[in-house]
């Protein structure tokens, strides 16, 4: 249980840290973008696919029209929807495909990422910056180290996952608040076949 409790005690903490620094402007645009969609898709790969299912669940749930990029119901997307572009690197070759797609389709194109200088943060209208180790190794290995930021424990984008997924869940939270819906409102629409 040592490591347990450590680990979730680090990525916990660097999740907060990481989710006090995103610019609140950036968060406001994006809410605004996904009210004033008319559906809203999201796209990720491996983990980053998962957290993004997560989020795609719970707007349904609030009542969001919303597609998983890749499911086989999934429609074309048309200028009146958004897509959530989830890559800790910004480089996954399906997500910026799929960003650049969106942006051609004239659809706003919101990026979750750790790499504000990457491939997809080109295509984008709203940028969401986890600040965060992603897959790739820390740019700055040994200063990190002296951080207290090891590898070890928290291997390839752990923390920029665990840190999305926690932000995105508070999202939730904030448009709950903004919409007046209360748990029993997200209940009515979950699942019955299960």
């Amino acid at each position: 249980m040592e490591y347990v409790k450590k680990t979730a005690k680090e990525i916990t903490t660097h999740a907060i840290k990481v989710i006090e620094r995103i610019d609140e402007e950036q968060v406001s645009k994006m809410i605004d973008t996904i009210v004033n969609s008319d559906s809203v898709f999201i796209v990720g790969t491996g983990r980053s696919e998962l957290v993004g299912k997560m989020f795609a669940m719970r707007l349904m749930h609030l009542g969001f029209t919303v597609y998983v990029v890749g499911d086989v119901t999934t429609p074309a997307i048309r200028e009146t929807d958004s897509l959530i572009a989830i890559s800790g690197s910004g480089e996954t070759k399906t997500v910026t495909l799929a960003a650049k797609t969106a942006k051609e389709a004239n659809a706003k194109v919101i990026g979750i990422t750790g790499n504000i200088e990457s491939t997809l943060a080109k295509n984008l209208d709203v940028i969401i910056h986890i600040d965060s180790k992603t897959k790739e190794p820390w740019k700055h290995y040994t200063s990190n180290v002296l951080k207290g930021h090891y590898d070890d424990l928290t291997p390839m984008g752990t923390l920029f996952e665990d840190s999305t997924h926690l932000f995105l869940d508070g999202l939730i939270a904030e448009f709950m608040a903004r919409l007046g819906k209360k748990e029993i409102d997200l209940k009515r629409r979950h699942a019955t076949i299960e």
